[in-house]
């Protein structure tokens, strides 16, 4: 830290170490940098973004709107009526799987906003939230960063295809050394794309209530499917959806618009909602958007056709990605859902430590000058699996990065 009036013990520390993933801070560090042959260039598979679907949003994001003078100005902290009206109405049909009253919803400036407010208003300092992984890397900054609360991981093992089980959640709930208040729970699975089989959910839901912990559902994929097992939401599968389940769900991932910035809550939870908010000013989503979101929810006619066009290709991505990988001799987690999959590289690894995973990342972050995402920022239970993101780049991009791969490999 730069001498002069000193910060706070928290600004002080953020100042020197930043919560932010290596993968993260390598990709922006190489993502513009210019290379002499577009062989040569930098691709990044680490970043969850679809960038697959930019011409099928383009021209609802830049036809011009009738944008009303009270997009301007003031309105509900948590997201105008009529926008939570309309994100209601959609997420109901698509998402939730049950009927959802508007009163009911919470929009803030990103998933990420959402869960750090939720999880602030859930559990106290020093309070553990348990998380099955593999995990989403982020999860760490939203709980921890600024929440102070304490991450718990549920471990499970890839013999077992990564399934949740009670017994895997009973033994990090009995070997936390902090008080649990919350379990998170991701459908679908990132890093995995796998979704979670009727039975895992019921299942994770009774033991959480039999222990008395809140239980928040992060269905951020719920629309990204591409496999053929079909999503099927929280919501339809548990029936006493009570004051303990709190849903949530962006624009981020299934509508690839994760600049602009739009998370979803639902809750039954009154105190719940009343407590997130009067945080909610620190954290709302501009006028505008709201009204470029929901005059593009409320067009049906193009909904449909994006929906379609948007899982073809993703599908099509990962079938292209798929028969690279198993070509270039690289085993992989078969997935049916969202924007990646998980690679198998233990037996390129030079021993089954972690050391050697970082020493593998770096090795095809520096030879092939592609990203993947660790397996240690997915806090997976052993040493060898990395992260592909298949819709960060066009297919023939990706299958090209994975070629460069296996010949940094041999």
């Amino acid at each position: 830290m730069t001498a002069g009036t000193p910060l706070s013990r928290r600004g002080s520390k953020l100042s020197d170490t930043s919560p932010m993933p290596e993968y993260i801070q390598a990709h922006f560090d190489r993502v513009d940098q210019e290379y002499s042959s577009a062989s040569e260039r930098y691709v990044g598979l680490a970043v969850a973004e679809n960038k697959l679907v930019w011409d099928l949003l383009e021209p609802v994001i830049n036809d011009p709107r009738d944008v009303p003078a009270r997009a301007a100005g003031y309105d509900d902290m948590v997201g105008s009526e009529a926008f939570r009206t309309t994100l209601a109405s959609f997420a109901s049909e698509h998402i939730w799987g049950r009927e959802v009253d508007a009163s009911q919803v919470i929009a803030l400036a990103g998933a990420g906003a959402v869960l750090e407010l939720l999880f602030h208003v859930l559990g106290d300092p020093g309070d553990g939230v348990l998380v099955p992984t593999p995990s989403y890397a982020g999860f760490w900054m939203d709980i921890e960063s600024r929440d102070g609360m304490v991450v718990v991981p549920v471990h499970s093992r890839a013999e077992t295809g990564f399934t949740l089980s009670v017994a895997d959640l009973q033994a990090a709930y009995d070997g936390a050394d902090v008080p649990v208040r919350v379990l998170l729970l991701t459908n679908p699975v990132n890093p995995t794309g796998r979704i979670l089989s009727t039975d895992e959910i019921r299942n994770a839901v009774a033991w959480a209530r039999s222990v008395g912990v809140h239980i928040v559902i992060n269905e951020i994929y719920a629309l990204s499917t591409h496999g053929d097992t079909p999503f099927v939401p929280t919501g339809s599968v548990i029936d006493d959806v009570g004051d303990d389940m709190h849903f949530v769900w962006a624009f981020s991932k299934d509508f690839a618009m994760s600049g602009f910035r739009c998370g979803v809550m639902t809750s039954q939870n009154e105190d719940v909602r009343a407590a997130v908010s009067a945080l909610a000013y620190w954290a709302c989503v501009s006028g505008d958007t709201q009204h470029l979101l929901d005059t593009m929810l409320q067009d049906t006619e193009w909904l449909a056709g994006y929906l379609t066009g948007m899982r073809s290709r993703l599908r099509e991505s990962y079938t292209r990605t798929t028969a690279a990988l198993s070509a270039a001799g690289i085993p992989y987690i078969p997935a049916d859902a969202a924007l990646f999959l998980l690679c198998d590289f233990r037996q390129y690894l030079s021993e089954p430590t972690w050391d050697a995973e970082d020493a593998l990342w770096r090795r095809i972050l520096d030879e092939a000058n592609v990203n993947l995402t660790p397996g240690s920022a997915c806090h997976i239970a052993e040493p060898g699996f990395l992260r592909l993101c298949f819709a960060q780049e066009p297919p023939d991009v990706v299958e090209a990065a994975i070629a460069r791969i296996a010949r940094t490999l041999r």
